[in-house]
């Protein structure tokens, strides 16, 4: 990905964190898939899906802090006088295709393990 000049650039780099974490989130899904398919013990198959889900959600988390940082400034560059809009208005579809990307990623690993994942939310779930 060529990284624009200016505002965009820093929107682009944000937008390429974005791309990153996506990429991450699907590959820990992979892993995680690997390793459960060599594992029988139901507590370690359990510790295996916090410990990618905890990472999931700190990329998933990274993620949504660049997107909220490149939509100010692409949103900063549309309102100035004399801006690039039509560099920011670009920048602002392929965000906008990054973050479709990385939700898709999200809902994938949400369905991956319906089962565990509700298992998991009970047994940490003191009440």
């Amino acid at each position: 990905m060529r990284v624009p000049q200016g505002r965009n650039r820093l929107a682009g780099l944000d937008l390429l964190a974005i791309q990153r974490a996506t990429t991450l989130i699907d590959d820990l899904g992979a892993d995680l898939d690997r390793q459960l398919m060599g594992e029988a013990r139901e507590s370690e198959r359990l510790r295996m899906l916090r410990e990618t889900t905890n990472r999931i959600t700190r990329a998933a988390n990274d993620a949504i802090q660049a997107y909220g940082r490149a939509r100010r400034t692409l949103n900063t560059e549309l309102e100035r006088r004399g801006g690039n809009t039509e560099a920011a208005l670009a920048m602002q579809a392929r965000l906008r295709s990054a973050r479709k990307d990385l939700l898709r990623a999200l809902k994938s690993a949400n369905r991956r393990y319906p089962a565990a994942t509700a298992e998991a939310d009970h047994t940490s779930d003191p009440g």
